[in-house]
């Protein structure tokens, strides 16, 4: 789903869409979040909260989760 919201002459693109087996802990479906300057993922069967990093080379699109902390 895709969403565009115009305010003046600022314009902000909020793109919002679901990645089938895209969380890395438990296999679930991720919900993906992207506006300018910030993408969020989140899976609902686990909670986990990710902050991918999307990008694109020509048709192919990839997603990387990198690991925010260590222990």
């Amino acid at each position: 789903m895709k969403q565009s919201e115009k305010t003046g002459e600022q314009a902000t693109e909020l793109m919002e869409f679901t990645l089938s087996g895209g969380c890395v802990v438990c296999g679930g479906e991720m919900s993906v979040r992207m506006s300018p300057g910030a993408i969020r993922g989140y899976c609902g069967r686990c909670s986990w909260i990710s902050k991918p990093l999307i990008w694109q080379s020509g048709k192919e699109v990839s997603i990387l989760h990198p690991p925010l902390a260590e222990a």
